[in-house]
């Protein structure tokens, strides 16, 4: 027999180094496998020996609280939601280096964009504990400059590290995790100031991989009152792909609605009433009031779209190609190509002659046939890198939605709402694991109406004290507020009234609360599945059985479906809850919310679980089951097991091993 092997087909080697870039970017220098580099990433490796690396003392530490599997979980709030049943955005109390461990089994590459404002590590407390130092003498120690003793080791010591060391631990960790979450489209967008925005390219870098940087965008957001030697007051947002290449290989561009448009096209139709068919006449005023405009209006950046006809105001673009190719060379009505031939193929040259969009050459200046640009046509372009708009803006929005200000510096919705409509589609998840104030998601609530999406987020707020040595959170307190949470829960709730009156078409704006809290179930391994049980022959033995309960005491029986639904099966938090009163049990049925064609069902029941109870429920050979082990009996299980096999998932206190 002989194998055909496709020209495109990678050998396994290659697809496995593919995987291993994929999976751990950080081991792959200037685009080649560091052993030591994958080593350490698994935690197998002790002294590095690579020419070049990004460390720091602390990173072992890291690298461990990155892999230490969670004993936390999420439990449902309703009473504190806003709308719980239809909502599909959610808002987590908790520390986010455990939701993030909670999330990546059901939102694993499910993320499309990812926004993050984490704290700066400028020294101050900024609202929330913005100071991760460490003291002097432990840094010291740790970094091997002082023995026991606090004898010096060395001549030159240094302890600027202990303020950057503990930041670097504390941020690892999370941006590891949160790349799983992104899709192979997606893109992770971090605000960084002028303290640790260094090392943040180095560690994004190890991290997501050089060859994925995008860019770094420079948000100007106001002018340093008290500056002595520059203005500053510059945010950086440096942006990340999963894969670079795919994005470009699949043409994917970022686009945003030119600012200026509304007054150049309420000019266009003030020319047009006034002069009709005298284009000349128009052309002549559109042209001074684009002069009279002052520098900085934003409709004056338009001002080559100098033209008016019945079409609008348009420009004369060039006709030819930025790039030599060989389709592009030919001949177009008696007209020799460009050197590099023309911009488009025939057929579309063609096509805008017949709309009147190609303009010749009538024996001036031009010599080459020309193109006729409309600005309605061009109303997008790639989002600027460098960009201005004030902070205080923002500020003083909050202050008026939250009757008086009981935050600092929060981020601007319209910065961040141009972004996501930039580079996120209908559909789309983002998430936010450093929330803040709650403007990520009140900015995707803004942005979704304008253009027609429906874009949906997850936030993460840890429930901190406010700050009392400040205005803010002296305010917050005094209002009832005794954590930032609850500032960013009731700023979204607010937020979601105000839409509704102004937009028809929000009035369905909800959110979901969970809160990271201990674990619920009384177990090593939570999840026993059945993945050997073929339905052949019977039930021989069971090994290290127990009947001792698996579940912690107290523990509510809905709170208990959802930690077993998000570790066994990868269940979303905004699926649909349905439970079942059935032969004595309760059973709770999970529903996607995105997938309405599966009709294969979630099921879990926490209490004695019979065969009369799966014949009631209408148990299907695709449901997925999970319940106690210690409420069914092994009976129950040989029946089962052959129907459902892996999908049969037992709670277990004592895991047992069951061969039929």
């Amino acid at each position: 027999m002989t194998l055909l092997v496709s020209d495109e087909t990678r050998d396994s080697q290659s697809e496995l180094h593919a995987q291993l870039r994929d999976l751990v970017p950080s081991a792959f220098l200037d685009g080649e496998l560091d052993r030591d580099a994958l080593l350490e990433a698994l935690g197998l490796c002790g002294e590095s020996n690579s020419s070049f690396s990004f460390t720091w003392p602390g990173i072992d530490r890291a690298r461990q609280d990155a892999r230490i599997p969670t004993t936390a979980t999420l439990i449902p709030d309703e009473d504190a939601s806003l709308r719980w049943p239809e909502a599909r955005d959610v808002l987590i109390e908790g520390d986010n280096l455990q939701v993030l461990k909670l999330l990546k089994n059901g939102y694993s590459r499910a993320v499309k964009l990812i926004y993050i404002d984490p704290p700066y590590n400028t020294g101050g407390t900024f609202t929330y504990n913005d100071d991760f130092a460490v003291p002097e003498r432990q840094y010291l120690e740790e970094t091997g400059q002082v023995d026991d003793l606090g004898n010096a080791t060395t001549s030159r010591i240094e302890t600027g590290g202990r303020k950057h060391a503990p930041w670097l631990t504390m941020m690892f960790p999370r941006l590891a995790l949160a790349r799983h979450l992104l899709r192979r489209d997606g893109v992770i967008l971090v605000s960084i100031d002028n303290n640790e925005m260094h090392h943040l390219r180095l560690l994004l870098d190890a991290l997501f991989g050089a060859e994925n940087f995008v860019d770094m965008m420079t948000w100007q957001g106001g002018r340093k009152g008290d500056a002595k030697f520059t203005a500053g007051g510059q945010d950086y947002i440096f942006a990340y792909a999963r894969d670079l290449s795919y994005l470009k290989a699949n043409d994917v561009r970022w686009r945003e609605r030119k600012s200026g448009l509304d007054d150049v096209y309420a000019k266009e139709r003030e020319l047009l009433e006034r002069y009709g068919e005298d284009y000349a006449a128009a052309r002549i005023e559109l042209r001074e009031w684009f002069t009279s405009l002052p520098e900085g209006n934003s409709a004056k950046q338009h001002s080559h779209y100098d033209h008016i006809d019945a079409g609008g105001v348009w420009t004369s673009d060039n006709s030819s190609s930025p790039n030599y190719r060989e389709n592009l060379i030919y001949n177009f009505k008696g007209y020799e190509p460009p050197k590099k031939g023309w911009r488009y193929e025939r057929d579309t040259m063609e096509r805008l002659d017949v709309e009147g969009k190609l303009l010749y050459p009538n024996g001036g200046r031009a010599t080459r046939i020309r193109i006729k640009r409309y600005l309605h046509d061009q109303e997008e372009w790639a989002p600027a890198s460098t960009f201005s708009r004030d902070r205080s803006g923002a500020s003083s929005a909050l202050d008026r939605l939250m009757g008086g200000k009981v935050f600092d510096d929060p981020k601007s919705t319209d910065v961040l709402a141009r972004l996501f409509h930039a580079i996120t589609d209908d559909n789309d998840l983002i998430l936010d694991f450093f929330a803040g104030s709650g403007s990520t998601g009140q900015a995707v609530w803004e942005q979704n109406p304008k253009d027609g999406k429906t874009r949906h987020w997850i936030l993460v707020q840890v429930p901190e004290r406010p700050d009392l040595s400040e205005e803010s959170g002296k305010n917050a307190l005094a209002a009832g507020y005794g954590t930032i949470f609850e500032v960013t829960a009731e700023r979204l709730r607010r937020a979601a009234e105000s839409l509704r009156q102004e937009t028809p078409d929000a009035t369905q704006l909800g959110f979901r609360i969970f809160r990271a809290r201990p674990t619920n179930l009384v177990v090593e391994k939570p999840i026993v599945a059945k993945p050997e049980l073929t339905g052949q022959g019977y039930l021989t033995q069971v090994l290290d059985h127990t009947t001792a309960a698996p579940v912690a005491d107290g523990a509510k029986p809905l709170d208990v479906a959802w930690e077993a639904a998000l570790k066994a099966t990868g269940t979303k938090l905004d699926a649909r809850v349905t439970t079942h009163e059935l032969d004595g049990a309760t059973v709770y049925e999970f529903t996607p919310a995105e997938d309405k064609a599966s009709t294969a069902r979630l099921l879990v029941s926490l209490d004695a679980f019979s065969l009369a109870t799966a014949d009631a429920l209408g148990l299907r050979d695709d449901d997925t089951l999970i319940l106690r082990g210690d409420q069914v009996e092994d009976s129950v299980t040989l029946t089962l097991a052959p129907r459902l096999r892996s999908k049969l998932i037992l709670l277990e206190r004592v895991p047992r091993e069951v061969s039929l």
